[in-house]
């Protein structure tokens, strides 16, 4: 009985590990799935920087700057080419944010190039998981090319997918299957999904949030959000934390999904989870703001 025991036990420690080597692998396979973004080889003057676009944009001064990739939510930067209006304002405001607070900020887009118009059910037009870990990889390596970069302050900020994303790309081992550079110093997720993914045919299946993070990690949820369940977020990260994982978790109840997001503020849909509601806070998109930048100083210091 003692044998079987522990032959059991065996099995079950070679399947965990077994898992945890399965995200590296089958996120650098479906990086495959569509060609690699073409990053702007110019930068767009603060003043022109007038409709959320593939952008890069750089602050007054002279370098060195720390820089930060952006990536924005399922739907994109354009959420409907007939209605110049029905854009991602939110994710314009936070590129010109960073900028203001003197940093280099790359805004990516990594639908629209490829054709894509939503992601919020699953991949589309070859937009995987996989796929987008490889262009925030890639998005690192070229900031870092920058020459008034400095390629020890890089950092990924990303909201609800992107936030999953930057979940990803911080995992040792799916960077190290990659293959593509050194990725990001820092990361911050706003309202990310923690739990286990079955994101549509074609996509990553498998836990979010990586046990092998390494790198300091900013996370927001909101005890309002039906979209993306904080809970979720508190049983997997609170643990990581107590084991000494860098990680830190900033819990807002009172915020909903999306609570950075002026431009959609009231909007409603149906979600996963049942019908969902965004709500506008501007003292915590203020907040997070604050102890986003917080954070970077404090995990990507000035030498």
């Amino acid at each position: 009985m003692k044998y079987l025991l522990l032959t059991g036990l065996a099995l079950l420690l070679a399947a965990t590990s077994a898992l945890a080597q399965y995200a590296g692998s089958k996120l650098a396979f479906d990086a495959t799935s569509a060609p690699d973004l073409v990053f702007p080889d110019t930068v767009t003057p603060v003043a022109d920087a007038n409709s959320p676009r593939m952008m890069l944009l750089r602050p007054e001064g002279t370098g060195p700057f720390p820089a930060v990739a952006l990536a924005h939510q399922c739907g994109g930067l354009i959420f409907n080419k007939a209605n110049p209006n029905a854009v991602n304002w939110p994710m314009l405001g936070w590129a010109k944010t960073f900028v203001k607070n003197g940093y280099v900020t790359l805004l990516v887009d990594y639908m629209d190039p490829r054709g894509s118009k939503s992601l919020c059910n699953g991949p589309d037009s070859g937009v995987t998981y996989g796929r987008s870990v490889k262009d925030f990889m890639q998005a690192a390596e070229f900031l870092r090319k920058q020459s008034d970069v400095d390629p020890d302050r890089v950092a990924m900020v990303g909201f609800s997918q992107g936030a999953i994303i930057a979940f990803l790309t911080n995992g040792k081992d799916v960077r190290e299957n990659m293959k593509v550079g050194n990725a990001f110093n820092a990361y911050v997720s706003f309202y990310p999904l923690c739990g286990y993914s079955r994101n549509g045919p074609g996509n990553f299946a498998g836990e979010l949030v990586q046990d092998d993070m390494d790198r300091a990690h900013l996370v927001f949820t909101g005890g309002l959000d039906n979209e993306t369940p904080f809970e979720d977020c508190q049983k997997r990260l609170n643990p990581m934390i107590e084991k000494g994982k860098p990680i830190t978790y900033k819990h807002y109840p009172d915020a909903t999904h999306c609570f950075d997001c002026k431009s959609l503020n009231g909007f409603t849909k149906r979600g996963h989870f049942g019908q969902v509601t965004y709500t506008f806070n501007q003292e915590l998109t203020n907040q997070s703001s604050k102890e986003t930048f917080e954070f970077l100083r404090t995990h990507m210091p000035k030498k």
